[in-house]
């Protein structure tokens, strides 16, 4: 009785452990629960699901991750200690002193536990009920409801903790526990080490000496409460393969697993531990799943048996770790004796090998087969190599290896991915009629319902595949980006790479992918030096255990193109060396050393540099000197070697090294055209990524009329353009996109004979080229499969003979967007000629259309094929500009510019979509005006203004001079301003004309003489951001010496208010009395002053003297208005010194017969800046514009 009480309360212990889990009416079986997948203790919760012990949640989940709480713990504990029966209601009472269960559920259960010993408060009076359990405290309690006693075994006392676990996992009970068991215990941990308890002897009583005493039956809970048979036997088959020497693709249907050399034990459980189980004959199939990795290995079974055992219910199966000896690894391994020198475990005659579950003959089978990984290398003969996983299972630990099963993946990329047809196709490795790898990849196709895919993948993207069973694995490789810094060897003299402090080492799977990808390469760790060296960031390509298996450069390859205007090469000694001077890209023109040796492989596929065929079949160090050309060797035996610059006018790609060494990458050859036109053949040198149907004729730029390109340019090119149109010879046209990162060279004879060369990026900043005009293009490329390019419709560089002139591009001012989306734009834009319109953008230049400072600037810009536009890197920005009275524009970005009558300029202000209208505008005289200014020759092309709003210069400025910046002056890093005396507003005002001019973080120090240090970000063409630094330099005006007057308000100067200053939009009139002068003025410079009030009351001021030095002075005594001067204008005589004016000048001051002011002086026309300084401190300044009429 007392046994089968001991057998209850093991059960209720387990039943209570996991009472929270068990509802009503809810999952009928494992799989019906809805969440199974995420259950990571399958067989447990499987087991004790079949078992009723746990049941789902009302919703039909399991709910894995949820905790078990102290005080379910507690109650749990309680039952099983009181024999099964809930006695929690006789402890309500009991007095543990825990002040936090008072009015808790469990709180008999709680107290009984904690006045018992068998748990602990938390130390300061309370229990913490609803706290999760720990895997100890789990554990705990199951030990003692298993019949160990918590005093004899240490279980309580401050030591509980150590000798619970001790205890437990001695026993079992944490076997496959994976966390921690200090930490709150899972549904799923729970239903763990409940299914590891149900298998531990029971105690029936202790010796004197303490010794635990099992049941002679050695029973467990199983047994004794349910009736569960154990089989033991190994896995031979499951439905994820076989091994029954069966080919790669056996496997069984779903729900079936076969054991081999079965033994079962009965119900009566003394078996348990004792080897007295019944062996069965042949392989047994039972009705249950079992994962791959059980393959080979000894498992115990826990089934309820029927007549025929392979119809026996399953309630569990677990690998049966004591007998399995397991030795694997995935790393290089010689022989596989001395792999297992010291394991105790050894290869005989009746082990069998598999690779990928297939079943080889011989060993040696699967060696040949593991070591044929590539088809270029001198594979090895080794038991195992990096990246193959190998096990070797001795499933009875008699020292004899039954099976060596090989696992080996396959780098591969996905060719197509097909959600609708629900299937996808990669690359696999092509074999030979050998059976051995060849160079070529064949592509297989698989229905997504044959593919267990680990990670979401589409087409191109790289995979890892493993097939076997009938299923296809499918994982993404783990990428590591980073330079190379060491390539070392180690103890064992292998090979291994430094990465970002990381060691690598070079796998040797199958490698589909970089048969078929042209930016991967197969790693190869002897040559890694050069592929992929210490330059240059790459990808490295791992397998699933770590190894590097591929490489790619890190970031798109950027083409570094250049036209050689200059070459030579020498001999010292036996040493060659030689030297290229080139144009780049950016303008630069340089002489450069060269890697010989490398430089001279780019010119394995060149035969014809001089004339026809006159390298073919040389060497390249022979094709290099000659393509260089020297002077001081002579060629041996007869004839002599080219003079030098032999190369110049050919372009080439290249590449430098940190100590400015080039290497010649290609040289540009002609084009093999397909059939009778222009179109390129793709079909020719496709192996190669930099020349797609090269001709092998070097093809170099003259300035003759001699065809020496294959091209022309019927309607030549037109600056801004988006396309160009070639023929080649009398065939049929070919038109090519031009897009912002088409390279043009340009290669001319100027007015003096002399050859002169120059280079372009983009439609933006190309020149206008003639019709007929010899051409070469080179389109971009891009990659097909099996490791080719093919030839776009897209110049990336185009090899004019002709002149690169100064060309300005067309812009575009954008106003606004109608649409921003991921894959659409749509601006309204008002073009040069004043149309507005909303345009489809296909490429926004890499502008932030999201950004509200986007808008109101000029872009340039490109007209596609199909309607849409592209958007270029060349900006205007819209800063303020007035009109002076020669035609001249004072702008605040650009300065003083001419408007010229060709000018275009519309007015904006009330244009906002493509609805509007513009209208021709023009710049008002005197008057601030936003703008946005495109120039030609340091004249006006194109203007877009609008009105100035109200407030838009007025940032807390109440001072009689508005504080104003009057120029960005970007060359000098300078930036100019107007300041009364006293302005606090600077930072504000300097702020906001930078961010309007397209500057941003604009941030100020401090400087010398109260001026500021001014830093501001500003992004290039290319859209770098860049760090400027300026600083100010103002110009101060005084209280002391000006008054503020605004001349609208007088009719006659002889009204004006002495110490006045005259005002009027801008132009200032500072006063300053003769008696605060000082002697920085000479005496005796008289100046005539006049203005003319307009019917709006705008004002002109001209201002002069006879010197030529420009002065605003005090109204004097010395004239008054003239009769004959007509209505509306007026002036007046200065004396600086208080003295009279020079009579005799007098008539030299008004012109009566043309109604308006001249001037004696000789001072010439234009715009002019003045200052007064009083001391060497200036107290006034101000700009003006001088025009005398005649």
């Amino acid at each position: 009785m007392r046994n089968l009480k001991r057998a209850l309360s093991l059960a209720l212990a387990a039943i209570m452990l996991v009472g929270m889990m068990v509802v009503s009416a809810s999952a009928a079986s494992y799989n019906d629960l809805t969440d199974k997948d995420q259950i990571v203790n399958k067989d447990a919760v499987s087991m004790l699901v079949t078992l009723g012990v746990i049941e789902g949640k009302p919703d039909g989940s399991y709910a894995p991750t949820e905790g078990v709480d102290r005080a379910q713990m507690a109650k749990m504990i309680s039952v099983i200690m009181n024999q099964g029966v809930d006695n929690g209601a006789l402890y309500e009472n009991s007095p543990s002193g825990l002040t936090d269960i008072s009015s808790h559920w469990a709180k008999g259960h709680i107290n009984y536990c904690y006045t018992t010993g068998i748990i602990a408060g938390r130390g300061n009076g309370k229990f913490d009920p609803d706290a999760g359990v720990t895997g100890s405290e789990a554990a705990k309690m199951l030990l003692v409801a298993a019949g160990y006693d918590p005093a004899i075994e240490g279980l309580t006392g401050t030591d509980w903790e150590i000798n619970t676990n001790a205890l437990a996992s001695k026993l079992g009970i944490f076997r496959n526990f994976k966390g921690s068991v200090a930490e709150p215990l899972s549904r799923d941990n729970a239903a763990l080490l409940i299914y590891n308890a149900l298998d531990v002897e029971m105690i029936e009583s202790y010796t004197n000496n303490g010794y635990a005493m099992a049941y002679s039956d050695a029973r467990t809970i199983l047994s004794s409460m349910y009736g569960v048979y154990k089989v033991e036997g190994v896995v031979v088959g499951n439905k994820w393969a076989e091994l029954d020497k069966t080919d790669s693709d056996s496997a069984l249907k779903d729900g079936k697993t076969v054991l081999d050399n079965v033994v079962l034990y009965s119900s009566t459980t003394s078996n348990t531990t004792k080897d007295e189980g019944v062996a069965q004959s042949g392989k047994i199939a039972f009705n249950v799943d079992t994962p791959v990795d059980f393959l080979g290995k000894t498992v115990t079974m826990y089934i309820e048996k029927t007549t025929i055992l392979s119809d026996s219910k399953v309630l569990g199966v677990s690998t049966k770790d004591d007998v399995n000896v397991i030795n694997a690894t995935a790393a290089t391994q010689s022989t596989v004796k001395d792999y297992l020198k010291g394991t105790g475990v050894a290869v005989t005659k009746g082990t069998e090998f598999y690779v990928n579950y297939g079943y080889c003959k011989t060993e040696e089978d699967a060696h040949n087969l593991i070591n044929d990984y590539s088809y270029a290398a001198n594979n090895s003969d080794k038991f195992n190599l990096n990246g193959v996983d190998v096990e070797i299972i001795d499933n009875n630990n008699d020292g004899d290896a039954e099976y060596v099963l090989f696992t080996r993946e396959t780098l591969s990329e996905v060719r197509t991915y097909s959600e609708k047809n629900e299937t996808i196709s990669f690359y696999a490795p092509g074999y030979d009629k050998n059976n051995e790898l060849a160079n070529k990849t064949v592509t297989e196709t698989e229905d997504f319902e044959d593919v267990v895919f680990n990670d979401e993948v589409t087409t191109d993207d790289l995979i890892l595949y493993v097939q076997y069973g009938g299923r296809t694995y499918i994982s993404a490789p783990e990428v590591v980006t980073g330079k190379m810094t060491r390539v070392d060897r180690d103890k064992a003299d292998e090979l291994f790479i430094t990465v970002d402090g990381e060691e690598y080492r070079q796998s040797y799977i199958l490698d589909a992918a970089s048969l078929v990808d042209v930016d991967l390469t197969r790693f190869d760790i002897a040559d890694a030096k050069n592929e992929p060296g210490f330059d240059n960031s790459y990808d490295f390509v791992l397998d699933s255990n770590g190894y590097v298996i591929a490489i790619r450069p890190a970031e798109e390859v950027v083409t570094n193109y250049a036209l050689v205007v200059d070459s030579a090469w020498t001999l010292n000694a036996l040493d060659r060396s030689g030297q290229v001077k080139i144009l780049m890209t950016d303008g630069t023109v340089k002489t450069y050393s060269i890697n010989w040796k490398n430089s001279a492989k780019a010119m394995e596929d060149i035969n014809s540099i001089l004339t026809t065929d006159d390298v073919k079949g040389k060497s390249n160090d022979v094709k290099l000197e000659t393509y260089l050309g020297t002077r001081d060797v002579n060629q041996p035996g007869s004839g002599s070697y080219n003079k030098t610059g032999v190369a110049t006018g050919s372009i080439i790609t290249y590449t430098l090294s940190d100590d400015d060494v080039l290497t010649i990458k290609h040289v540009l050859q002609g084009n093999t055209l397909k059939g009778n036109d222009s179109e390129i053949d793709s079909s020719v040198n496709t192996s190669s990524t930099a020349g797609v149907a090269d001709n092998g004729t070097v093809i170099r730029m003259n300035t003759s009329v001699d065809q020496s390109l294959q091209y022309t340019a019927p309607n030549g090119y037109t600056g801004g353009r988006g396309s160009i149109t070639v023929k080649a010879g009398a065939e049929d046209a070919k038109t090519y996109a031009v897009d912002k990162n088409t390279v043009a060279f340009y290669y001319w004879t100027n007015a003096k004979g002399e050859t002169e060369y120059g280079v372009a990026t983009g439609w933006d900043h190309m020149s206008d080229v003639a019709n007929n005009t010899e051409v070469q293009v080179y389109p971009t490329l891009d990659k097909t499969s099996y490791k080719t390019y093919e030839a776009t419709d897209l110049a990336d560089v185009i090899l004019f003979e002709a002149e690169a002139k100064a060309t300005s591009a067309n812009y575009m001012l954008v106003l606004s967007a109608n649409a921003i989306g991921k894959d659409l734009l749509e601006l309204n834009v008002v073009f040069e000629d004043g149309t507005v319109q909303a345009v489809e953008v296909d490429d926004d230049g890499g502008h932030d259309w999201d950004d509200e400072a986007s808008y109101m600037k000029a872009y340039t810009y490109a007209e596609n094929a199909d309607g849409t536009y592209d958007i270029g890197d060349d900006v205007e920005n819209a800063g303020t500009a007035k009109l002076l009275k020669n035609g001249t524009v004072d702008s605040s970005l650009k300065g003083y510019i001419a408007l010229s009558g060709k000018a275009n300029v519309w007015d904006v202000t009330d244009v906002d979509t493509a609805e509007d209208k513009t209208a021709l505008g023009t710049f008002p005289y005197n008057t601030k005006v936003n703008a946005v200014i495109v120039e030609d020759d340091n004249a006006i092309r194109t203007a877009w203004i609008w009105e100035v709003e109200e407030g838009d210069n007025d940032i807390d400025d109440n001072n009689p001079i508005a504080t104003e910046v009057t120029k960005i002056d970007a060359d000098n890093f300078k930036i100019y301003l107007n300041a009364f005396v006293g302005a606090d507003n600077r930072v504000a005002v300097i702020t906001r004309a930078m961010e309007k001019a397209g500057y941003t973080d604009v941030t100020f120090a401090s400087a010398a003489n109260n001026e500021y240090t001014v830093t501001a970000q500003v992004k290039s063409s290319s859209g770098i951001s860049t760090s400027l630094t300026f600083t100010t330099v103002t110009r101060w005006f005084s209280d002391s010496a000006i008054g503020a007057e605004n001349v609208d308000n007088y009719n006659n100067a002889a009204d004006l208010p002495d110490n006045s200053a005259l005002i009027g939009d801008g132009s200032d009139l500072a006063t300053i009395t003769g008696g605060s002068v000082g002697t920085d003025i000479t005496a005796g410079d008289n100046m005539m002053f006049t203005y003319t009030t307009k019917g709006t009351g705008n004002v002109v001021l001209t201002i002069s003297d006879r010197s030529g030095v420009v002065y605003r002075e005090t109204h004097g005594t010395a004239g008054s208005p003239s009769a004959s001067v007509a209505a509306g204008q007026h002036y007046f005589y200065i004396s600086l010194d208080n003295g009279s004016l020079n009579t005799s000048s007098t008539s030299n001051k008004v012109d009566t017969a043309n109604d308006k002011c001249t001037f004696a002086g000789k001072l010439a026309d234009g715009n002019y800046v003045w200052s007064v300084t009083e001391n060497g401190t200036t107290v006034a300044s101000g700009s003006f514009t001088l025009d005398r009429g005649v």
